[in-house]
Order: C-alpha cells, then structure tokens, then sequence
C-alpha cells in the first residue's frame, strides 16, 4: 500500500510539474456538501445482510489543481462520513426467533487525485466530467447494534468504537482505495472565481475489513466475503484561479 501512495505522488508531482510549465491556470477551493453512503457486501455476508440502506453524512475539504485548456488535474484534501445500516432477516437460535439490525459511521480522509474535462457553452456556464482514484485514511467510528426476539419486550442494544490499523483487534484498513467518477456543472463567476456543483459516484476497491483481523476472527470462518464502501456525493465549490498564458 505504501508502493501504491508513493507512486501516485511521484506521477501527481510529475505531472504537476509538467502542466505547470504550459498550463492556463492554478486554482485553489473549497468544496463541501452531503452524501448517502452504504455497504456492499459479496458471497455469505450478502446472504447473512440481505437489506442495506444508506446513511447520510458530511463531507468537506481543501482542492487545488491545473485547468489547461479545458482539460484538469486535480488533488486535495478531503474529510467525509461514510457507512451503512444492514440487517438479516429474521433468525433463530438458543433465544427463539430473533432479528438483527446495525447502523455503522465511519470517519474518513481522502486524498483524491482525479482528472477531468471541461466542456464551456458561452462564456459562464460549463460541463465537466472527472475521473480517478481516491486514498482512503480511516480515523475513526461507530457501530450502533440491535437485536430483538420475538415474544420479548427486551431489546439488546449495544455500541461499539471501530478500529483502523492492521493489528489483530483492527476492524478495517488504515488505507483504503476507491475509485471516482464524477459529471458537474462549472459557473464562471468572473475571469478568476468559478463555482461548482459536482456528483460523485465513490466506489470501493477492496475488502474493508482487515485481513489480521479476518483470519483471527472466527465468524469469518463462517461466513465468508468482503464489504467495501459505496458513496453517492452531493458537492458544492469554489475555485480561486491563477492565470498562466492568455486565456484569462
């Protein structure tokens, strides 16, 4: 994983370095808004957690890049709420029938490296289009349970904090990839301020749940497969840009 980080900063500096020479303009922003989040999961934990819905969260952070042209490469620094709630369909054991249900919120920080295009109608509206991937440091979360039985008025509620890291009593990934694709609309406001409203689709690449942990932990011995991360964003930003050449 750390390979993987360093080459993305080796070729974002690269490039950076290239466009930097021949590019239009610099910019720097702010972007912010909310999205709905939830988990997808493979083999038996899909048979295990057969309903997930999403979970609304928060999302926020600094973005800087390169407009040449109508084309642009772009970076940051991200803060989002990511999650789900699952639940199985009703179950029985020692207790009678039973129904499981949970409510996860995870907290992240991403550093997106995306490239895009952009498509201007006259001289104040655009379309754009980006693409690429995103690394995913987890900080911190919760995990809501509950569990009921039928004929009982008693509720089992517990909660629980999730761990990142890559011990045994991690839960998840300290890192994780995703990968984003991403249609908006761009507003000149002037020659140098651009607002923007963007939809970003952040799909997850890997297993969640840490492979120590997994192995160490015999309910996976059980039931078998990955959760990974699905996120629908609601984006709004601000651009601040700085002119290279004649095109502002």
């Amino acid at each position: 994983m750390k390979t993987v980080t360093f080459n993305l900063a080796v070729l974002l500096t690269f490039c950076v370095g290239t466009l930097a020479a021949q590019s239009n303009s610099f910019f720097i922003g702010a972007k912010g808004g909310a999205n709905l989040s939830k988990f997808k999961y493979t083999e038996d934990l899909s048979e295990l957690y057969p309903t997930t819905n999403s979970i609304f969260g928060l999302n926020g952070g600094v973005s800087l890049g390169f407009e040449i042209q109508n084309f642009t490469l772009s970076t940051g620094l991200q803060y989002g709420q990511r999650g789900s709630e699952y639940q199985t369909d009703n179950f029985t054991d020692d207790q009678g029938t039973g129904f499981f249900s949970a409510k996860e919120k995870l907290h992240y920080v991403s550093i997106p490296i995306l490239v895009g295009y952009r498509k201007y109608f006259g001289d104040k509206i655009g379309l754009s289009f980006t693409m690429g991937p995103s690394i995913n440091f987890g900080l911190s979360g919760n995990i809501d349970e509950t569990t009921e039985y039928f004929g009982s008025e008693q509720v089992e509620m517990e909660n629980y904090k999730v761990a990142f890291g890559s011990g045994v009593n991690d839960d998840y990934k300290a890192t994780q990839i995703s990968f984003q694709l991403s249609p908006g609309i761009v507003y000149n406001i002037n020659d140098r301020s651009k607002f923007t409203f963007n939809i970003i689709w952040d799909f997850g690449t890997e297993d969640n749940f840490n492979p120590r942990y997994k192995n160490a932990n015999d309910f996976f011995a059980d039931f078998k497969g990955n959760e990974v991360n699905r996120s629908t964003v609601f984006q709004l930003g601000y651009e601040y840009h700085f002119s290279f050449g004649d095109k502002y």
